[in-house]
């Protein structure tokens, strides 16, 4: 899928994704690996894992699954209780395709879903659309409980533009007014640790506004990713 493909370009730098990837950041999240970047700290990565043992009996990572719970329990960035081993056990499980198609359905389900479901509420119909939301539920989160999260982006945007596309607002207009709201929480992070790197990723929103402009709604192939991305997507990676 084309969304996944983009998520790779934003993520990594590639124009595929990147499902062995895994390095500790210094950001809060400890370790942030894969194609989003499942997180120690987050809980997206145990619910990753989880998925894999359900697939994979003994897997190279189901020796990890209590530690990952305990760390998302306690929302902690330490990754000294993983072990030296567990990031060779996540390149070696990342060459088996259970764990990458693992790594996208997870990814899907907590990040693609709410963002088609709030597409459908606000009115929006246009792939780029619901790439917008994913891309923002994927960086800064998909619940209402999340600052500069997805939802709270929706209801920012509604209130400067007076409503939505679903009663009446051109979609183009709404969706450059939410790239703008966006950028500037970015550019001005709530979120605790994220300084650094909110700051350095508003490239991503640019890349996203030059879509809009060129009019590829459809996310149609080549998609070309502006601004410092500068990554062109021509066939999909799967």
């Amino acid at each position: 899928m084309i969304m996944d493909d983009i998520t790779a370009a934003f993520e990594h730098g590639h124009a595929v994704p990147q499902y062995a990837d895994i390095e500790n950041l210094h950001d809060g999240c400890g370790y942030t690996a894969g194609w989003i970047g499942f997180c120690t700290a987050t809980g997206d990565m145990l619910d990753l894992v989880k998925r894999y043992n359900a697939v994979r009996r003994g897997n190279a990572l189901a020796k990890y699954t209590e530690r990952l719970r305990r760390l998302a329990d306690a929302e902690s960035d330490r990754v000294d209780t993983l072990g030296t081993g567990f990031t060779t056990d996540w390149r070696h499980a990342a060459a088996d395709p259970a764990f990458r198609r693992a790594q996208l359905d997870i990814g899907h389900d907590l990040y693609l879903l709410p963002a088609i479901a709030a597409a459908k509420r606000e009115g929006i119909t246009t792939m780029l659309g619901v790439e917008h939301l994913f891309d923002t539920a994927l960086q800064s989160g998909p619940s209402a409980h999340d600052c500069a999260g997805m939802p709270q982006t929706v209801s920012r945007t509604n209130r400067i533009m007076g409503g939505n596309p679903a009663h009446g607002v051109s979609e183009r207009r709404w969706l450059l007014a939410y790239d703008q709201i966006r950028t500037r929480q970015l550019q001005r992070p709530c979120e605790p640790g994220r300084e650094v790197d909110w700051p350095d990723s508003v490239d991503r929103v640019a890349a996203l506004s030059g879509l809009i402009r060129a009019g590829n709604w459809r996310l149609d192939l080549p998609v070309r990713l502006g601004s410092d991305v500068q990554i062109t997507i021509r066939l999909p990676a799967h």
